[in-house]
């Protein structure tokens, strides 16, 4: 499998919610998120339609060029999360087979780091009053913080207590240490569980 291939496989494991936020827009039918889907609106509170379109450059933006704007976001996303795991351009076929969800931590942090550096730059003239100087703090903090004292939290509080570029940087050493290190020609997947390179995925 290409990378090209595996993007387009990888895109579409998660979608967005019409979270009502934006009163009249219709999300199409490819950004739209099924019951069963998972979405990035769930990782982070700032993650919101409205807030995406009022940090986009566009200041009248049709609904059209909203939804094309919300599915280059996906497709951003995973080509990023993509060559931030992989070095070469092809990756074992049965990787998406086996572990369908192995990039979906790093695919919802990416996001909110992609959508809340918008937020924090974006040049439009709605900058103070949508998106305030406390708004961004807060938002900044979110994102970039790290732990006061790793070595003091353990289990699931020390994830929490990262802000989501470090726990985005954390699941990609995992994913590198679980599918990096045979570069995309893993060969032995199927020999069983001595040589096979996903052994620990869910351990």
């Amino acid at each position: 499998m290409t990378i090209s291939e595996a993007h387009t496989v990888l895109v579409d494991r998660i979608k967005w919610r019409d979270d009502k936020t934006l009163k009249g827009f219709t999300l199409d039918a490819g950004n739209i998120a099924l019951s069963t889907d998972k979405v990035y609106q769930s990782i982070h509170s700032a993650i919101t339609l409205v807030n995406i379109r009022e940090a986009q450059p566009l200041l009248d933006i049709s609904d059209s060029d909203l939804n094309e704007y919300l599915t280059n976001l996906r497709s951003d996303c995973a080509q990023q999360v993509l060559a931030d795991v992989f070095e070469k351009d092809y990756v074992n076929d049965n990787l998406f087979t086996l572990y369908p969800a192995a990039f979906d931590n790093c695919m919802m942090l990416r996001m909110v780091i992609i959508v809340s550096e918008a937020m924090m730059t974006t040049s439009r003239s709605n900058r103070k009053t949508r998106f305030s100087e406390e708004f961004v703090g807060k938002l900044h903090y979110d994102v970039f913080r790290d732990a006061p004292n790793k070595f003091a939290i353990r289990g699931a509080n020390y994830n929490h207590a990262l802000g989501a570029s470090t726990r985005y940087r954390s699941e990609l050493r995992s994913a590198q240490r679980r599918f990096g290190q045979d570069r995309n020609v893993l060969k032995t997947i199927t020999k069983g569980p001595v040589s096979d390179p996903y052994k620990y995925i869910n351990e």
